[in-house]
Formats: C-alpha cells, sequence, structure tokens
C-alpha cells in the first residue's frame, strides 16, 4: 500500500506496463489463491463499487489513515460503497510507529475510527515506512505483536501488511500473527503468507487507474462469519456482526462463555459472577444436575448455587466451600451447624443426640450454637462442633463455669475441686479485687480461685483475712507484726499519722520499726511498747537511754533537757542523766 507516484521513472514505464498486462484481471487467476481481493485509499479517487464484483473482487481493505494524515478522506465512502455491493471490507493504517508504545496507540486509533462500522475482515497493521527502516527486528517484530494484540481483544481479525524485504530484514519468528506480504512478481517468497498483494497496477472494473490486487490463501470468508459458532485450530468461536464475541454469550435459550481470546469455554467456568458448569456442547447447565459423582444445583442463568436450596417441598444443602456440592451429614455454614440425613440430604430438625452428645437445632434446621436459654437455665453448646459443653468454659478474661450433671451456667460462689471461685449474675468468672456485699475479696487473675493473706508487691500490696478472705484496713497485727492499711486496703510504708502520733512502717516489708530509724537528714527514734515516734522524749532502746529532741531526731554531743531532767548526750546519741529523775523505759 505504498503512496501512488505521481511519476514513475522512465526507464520503468515499459516493464510496468508490461506487468499491468500481465497481472490486471482477466481470465488468469493466480492458483491456489482462495479469492481475489483489492486495498484502496483516496489515491484510487471516485470507485464505482457496484462495477468492482464483476472482476471477481469478494473482498477489499481500506485505507482507514494514518497519524500524519489523519482519516482518510474516502474512507467511509469506501466502506459503505464496498459493503453495499457485497464486497467484504477490512481495513488498514498506515504506520508511522516507531515504538511499542507507539504501535498500541496507533491500533486503540484506528479502532476509534472504525468503531460505528461494520468490518468483517481483517484489520492490517501497514508497517513498511522509512521511518522504521531503522529499527531492528526485535522491535519491529514486537510492535507489530502489540498492534494486533489490540485488534485482537476488540474481537477483529488482525494482519501484519510489509514488503517482502522489510519482513526479512525487520521481522522475527516471534511474530504471532498472520501476514499479508507485498512481493511484485509472479509469487510471493515468503513461507506462510496469508494474503499475497502481486501488484501495485491492477486493473479492475470501477476503478480508474491503477489499484493493488492480493490474492487470499487463507479462507477469511468462512473464517469471519457474520453470526454463530465457529471451529478452527481445535477452538471454537462465536461471532457477532463479524466480531470474536468475548465473555457471556446468549444464543438460541442457552449460554456460552468464551474466554480472553475467544475460545468457547467447557467444564467447569468461574468468573466474576459466580461458577458453571458447561457442557461439552459449551452451553452453561440449570437446574438440579449430577455431574459426575456428585449433584450440584445451578440457577436459571446457569450459576451454581451454594446454601439452602428447596425442591419438592424439601431442603438441601450445597456448600459453597466444597465445591457447591450437595451436603449430607454435618455440614457448619455462616448460619451455624447442620445436619442433613445420610440417605438423601433433607435438612433435619429438633433435638438429637448424635454419637452420645446432645445437639440442639432450630424450627429452621439450624444447629443452636453458644448460650441458649432453656427453662430458664443457661446452656453452652460449643460453636466448633455445636455439642453441649460441661465443666470450665473460655479464657481467663471470660470464664465460666458449666454443671457437670445438666450442663446449666453457675453464679455466686462455688466450690470447685477444693478451691473457691465466684461469678457474676451473668455467669462470668471474676478475677482480681472484686466487691461481694460488704466485703471486697481477692481472686487469682491467672486461675480466678480465692487468694488470702498478702497480696501484690510492696507498691501494691494488700492482705486478705485467712479467716473469711475479705480485705483488711487499718492498723492489723499479723503473724506477730503490726501493719497499716490504707482505707482502700493498700499498705502504707514509711511515716504514718496514726491518731495524733506518728509510727514508722518499714518500706522493705511494711511492719511497723520500733527503735532508732536512720533518715536521710538523721536518727529517728519510735517507742518499743507501743511504736509512736519519740519527740521531745528521752527512752530506752536496745539497753541504751536516748534523748530525741523536738523535731524528733536523735540528740548527739550536746546537754538535752526533758522538763526538770538534764542529760548529756555523746557522739553516738547515749544520754547520761545529770539531774534526777532517770528516764523510764518507753
Amino acid at each position: 500500500m505504498k503512496k501512488l507516484n505521481k511519476l514513475f521513472r522512465l526507464t520503468k514505464t515499459i516493464l510496468a506496463l508490461s506487468l499491468v498486462a500481465a497481472l490486471s484481471l482477466s481470465s488468469t487467476v493466480v492458483a491456489n489463491a482462495a479469492s481475489l481481493g483489492i486495498d484502496v485509499s483516496k489515491y484510487q479517487g471516485g470507485i464505482n463499487w457496484g462495477a468492482v464484483p464483476s472482476s471477481g473482487v469478494t473482498y477489499a481493505f481500506i485505507k482507514a489513515g494514518s497519524t500524519k494524515s489523519g482519516v482518510d478522506p474516502a474512507f467511509a465512502a469506501n466502506v459503505a460503497g464496498a459493503q453495499a455491493a457485497g464486497i467484504r471490507t477490512g481495513v488498514y493504517i498506515y504506520s508511522y510507529a516507531t515504538s511499542v508504545e507507539g504501535a498500541v496507540n496507533e491500533a486503540n486509533l484506528l479502532l476509534q475510527w472504525i468503531e460505528g462500522y461494520n468490518i468483517n475482515f481483517p484489520v492490517a497493521f501497514d508497517i513498511e515506512d522509512k521511518v522504521q527502516k531503522g529499527l531492528d527486528a526485535n522491535t519491529v517484530t514486537a510492535m507489530c505483536n502489540a498492534f494486533c494484540d489490540v485488534i485482537a481483544a476488540a474481537g477483529y481479525h488482525p494482519i501484519v501488511y510489509t514488503g517482502a524485504n522489510f519482513y526479512r530484514a525487520h521481522m522475527t519468528p516471534a511474530l504471532r500473527y498472520d501476514i499479508w506480504i507485498a512481493q511484485y512478481g509472479k509469487a510471493c517468497e515468503i513461507p506462510g503468507h496469508a494474503i499475497w498483494q502481486s501488484t501495485h497496477q491492477g486493473s479492475i472494473a470501477g476503478i480508474a487507474g491503477n489499484v493493488d490486487i492480493n490474492y487470499m490463501y487463507k479462507d477469511y470468508h468462512n473464517m469471519i462469519i457474520p453470526v454463530g459458532f465457529a471451529q478452527r485450530d481445535g477452538f471454537t468461536y462465536f461471532y457477532n456482526n463479524y466480531r470474536i464475541q468475548f465473555g457471556w454469550v446468549d444464543f438460541n435459550g442457552a449460554r456460552y462463555h468464551m474466554d480472553a481470546q475467544g475460545h468457547m469455554n467447557t467444564d467447569w467456568f468461574t468468573d466474576e459472577s459466580g461458577t458453571y458448569y458447561l457442557a461439552a456442547d459449551g452451553h452453561a447447565l440449570v437446574g438440579q444436575n449430577q455431574v459426575g459423582p456428585d449433584r450440584y444445583y445451578f440457577d436459571e442463568a446457569g450459576r451454581i448455587q451454594s446454601g439452602w436450596i428447596t425442591v419438592a417441598d424439601n431442603q438441601y444443602f450445597y456448600d459453597g466451600n466444597n465445591g457447591c456440592r450437595m451436603v449430607t451429614g454435618w455440614y457448619n455454614d455462616e448460619t451455624g451447624r447442620h445436619y442433613l440425613f445420610p440417605a438423601d440430604g433433607h435438612l433435619v430438625k429438633g433435638s438429637i443426640n448424635i454419637d452420645n452428645k446432645d445437639y440442639l437445632f432450630s424450627a429452621e434446621g439450624s444447629m443452636l450454637t453458644d448460650w441458649q436459654t432453656v427453662n430458664g437455665l443457661k446452656f453452652y453448646y460449643n460453636p466448633a462442633d455445636g455439642a453441649m459443653v460441661r465443666g470450665w468454659l473460655g479464657d481467663i478474661a471470660n470464664r465460666y463455669y458449666l454443671s457437670p450433671v445438666d450442663g446449666h451456667m453457675v453464679t455466686g460462689y462455688q466450690n470447685i475441686e477444693n478451691a473457691n471461685y465466684y461469678f457474676n449474675e451473668n455467669g462470668v468468672m471474676q478475677t482480681g479485687m472484686v466487691q461481694i456485699a460488704d466485703g471486697t475479696f481477692y481472686f487469682d487473675p491467672n486461675t480466678g480461685a480465692q487468694q488470702t493473706g498478702f497480696i501484690g508487691d510492696m507498691t501494691n500490696r494488700y492482705y486478705f483475712n485467712t479467716a473469711d478472705g475479705r480485705m483488711v484496713t487499718g492498723v492489723q497485727t499479723i503473724n506477730g507484726q503490726t501493719y497499716c492499711f490504707d482505707g482502700n486496703g493498700k499498705m502504707t510504708v514509711g511515716w504514718q499519722n496514726i491518731g495524733g502520733a506518728n509510727f514508722y512502717f518499714n518500706p522493705a516489708d511494711g511492719s511497723m520499726v520500733k527503735g532508732l530509724i536512720q533518715g536521710p537528714d538523721g536518727v529517728y527514734g519510735t517507742s518499743e511498747a507501743d511504736g509512736h515516734q519519740l519527740v521531745n522524749e528521752a527512752a530506752v532502746i536496745a539497753g541504751v537511754a536516748r534523748c530525741f529532741g523536738g523535731d524528733g531526731k536523735l540528740v548527739i554531743n550536746a546537754p538535752y533537757t526533758i522538763g526538770e531532767a538534764v542529760y548529756i548526750c555523746d557522739a553516738n546519741g547515749v544520754a547520761v542523766p545529770v539531774t534526777p529523775p532517770a528516764p523510764a523505759a518507753q
């Protein structure tokens, strides 16, 4: 489809005239050619398409345009005229692309141009321009494949047009599409060509001047059909308006599916709309059907169905997690657990004991799981298998106890295996500090069992009475030691004011300290009798008399007067009275 030159060199005139005489249409037809056709553009001028078939032409390739010149001015008229004359109509674009991206852009542009036209023959990529002659063969081949991929994806039959020399220099065996070769002479030397353009100087009735003559060796007439199924190369295609169809096709009351290559699917097929079974002839099954050893149900569109299906007043379940096969026996779905009669698959309802386990089914046949109330008592059915649960249930965050006798949920204080537990009104086992009636009790966060005695570390330490388990507050004597707990039961340490007097509790263990206490700024003392802080007092501590000033510190290296008594205190704080009376032990 090279642009016609307005003038031919004088040296070629004689050769051209003889070639026209030899190849212009007459009674001579190239051997083995399926049919004869032409390709035309604006350069042919106005064509009398009604006269063209008289020359034996059955198809025509019409130039749609190029990226440089846009749509060919004669394109619309040529398509309309050819089709009115009953001539099969293909199209081509003259390419100026130099990259795969450019070829794809040209393909998309061509699809825009032919939208709305009933193109019923191949769509050609005319690649031969001088801008492409410097490209390597791999690039050109990739360009051709990319262009044709886009055209094929739109349902058209793509073909690559080029000259024999260009083909030899710029195409590789990686080319995946039909070829249309221009080689002027008596034969085309490129093997496997689908169409041969034998001359650009042919003569056809209805066309003034020269026209390209083509011989077709691939039967596109029968390959590209108006509507229906076509088989080739082991595949079945479906055409509508001469275009291969993709996806779902409704034909003669049945549904068929064609894949991304246009091949008819058979056997199991799944897409975004559902799963289907396509019989050997491709039609989608509907209704209840046996496929192999299993039974399935397909809706009126052929989509496989899962879930509950009512057939002849019986309910059946088709398992969506098992290929939508009809289920018998146990089956779990999103609504719960079901039991389908093993013999025929119908749904079982009501209470039943299966393999020595108790189960409860609703009136709709769904096995009831989780908490269920029966006669005012709560029971728990395991969501995993639906069986009634007895004994412990749940993790430590939400733990319950179900009677081993009848499975009912317990509440309140319970002694279980020689340990006490407490369950609230909802049956949840309580842990940590729990307020019960007039007391606070402690239950192990790890086990839930009630704990007594000291609980916690020195940062947060409490004591729960070993007799009744209640948390204590205030000053308490425990195992011979005195401790102090605040109003919230938390053990307090360090200096504490109790009843107007200060007492000191050991930060290491919380016990009250009696005697000398080393402070950050001095030594203090507490009574060995009751532990109160000694302030402006003399007392015997560890058998030694000592004096404590108004700030509570041990007096050293100084005399000290308390009332009428005067003491001399040495460097160790030992006090020696110099006036009676001597201090009494405190």
